[in-house]
């Protein structure tokens, strides 16, 4: 005996059904959106003022030193070529530390380049030596590439 196949249909549908379920879906999420943002307006806010983005004055007064992989301190000698601040090694840093506290004081800022790569602990050391020699306002930063520690 000899079963016949059905045809195919070759008409593709797309069934309806799932369809209306996500326009309603996406029509009650606009609906509840549109009224939360009516409330929104009723809310006070005040901005911060422009211009204090966009002026960006470098503080002159900062004392730069830098520090290398090792924990080796150097203290700022200048500008170089490019415009770029070079460094010159300290040898006592326990003596330069008590010196700069009578020369600045201990309220003026101090910023401390880390050469990339410099273990964690040599920054953690150096951060306990500026609060021992009783300096208050410092702060370390990633020195760029085009830093000269020498």
């Amino acid at each position: 005996m000899r079963m016949r196949r059905k045809k195919r249909s070759d008409k593709v549908a797309v069934l309806m059904t799932p369809l209306i379920d996500c326009v309603f879906l996406l029509l009650i999420f606009f609906l509840v959106t549109g009224m939360l943002k009516r409330y929104e307006r009723l809310i006070p806010i005040t901005l911060a003022d422009p211009s204090a983005a966009i002026d960006q004055e470098i503080e002159e007064d900062v004392y730069q030193l830098a520090m290398d992989r090792f924990g080796n301190l150097s203290t700022e000698i200048g500008r170089g070529g490019w415009g770029a601040v070079e460094f010159a090694p300290i040898d006592d840093v326990a003596a330069f530390f008590a010196d700069l506290a009578i020369e600045r004081g201990p309220h003026r800022p101090i910023q401390v380049r880390v050469e990339p790569g410099t273990p964690f602990q040599n920054v953690i050391h150096m951060q306990d030596l500026l609060e021992i020699n009783q300096f208050q306002n410092f702060r370390f930063r990633i020195a760029d590439r085009g830093d000269v520690v020498e």
